[in-house]
């Protein structure tokens, strides 16, 4: 198995390989969230552990999320959408859910850039920490599973009905 780390790969893997390598940045990802849930816990109750913590921790998951979205869509778009019928369905959610968080973590970003010690970001960072969570969970749970992503698509039979 070639190893992928965060770079999309030059040719299209399979399925299994898309899985495992989705599954360990989520993993990555979780750890990064959970620090960054740390450093907004500590900011909202006034001992950040340092001015520019709830930003930098912002930054952080901005720029991980960001090329995590990438790499997802390009190894899970090509077998979603050879997966008939359904498949082309999931790739669409998947490519509108990325471009939702897209947008919330950009305007999010640019905000702590505008304001890195505005109170409020401190209580924000936490619920992106929260939501993000929820939806690795979730993508985990009815995404990213053998009976979804797979190598395998299923043909079904027209002339029987």
């Amino acid at each position: 198995m070639m190893n992928l780390g965060w770079c999309a790969p030059p040719r299209r893997i399979d399925a299994q390989t898309a899985r495992q390598n989705v599954h360990k940045q989520h993993d990555r990802i979780r750890g990064l969230l959970d620090r960054a849930r740390v450093v907004a816990e500590l900011a909202l109750d006034g001992h950040a552990p340092s001015a520019d913590a709830v930003a930098s921790a912002i930054g952080n998951i901005h720029t991980t999320i960001t090329v995590h979205l990438a790499f997802e869509e390009s190894v899970l778009l090509p077998i979603l959408n050879d997966d008939l019928p359904l498949g082309p369905e999931r790739a669409r959610r998947l490519v509108e859910e990325h471009a939702h968080q897209r947008t919330m973590l950009e305007a999010l970003h640019r905000e702590a850039c505008a304001g890195p010690l505005v109170p409020t970001l401190a209580a924000k960072l936490a619920f992106l920490t929260s939501w993000l969570l929820t939806d690795m969970e979730e993508e985990e749970r009815t995404l990213v599973t053998p009976e979804t992503v797979r190598d395998d698509a299923i043909i079904i039979d027209q002339d029987g009905g």
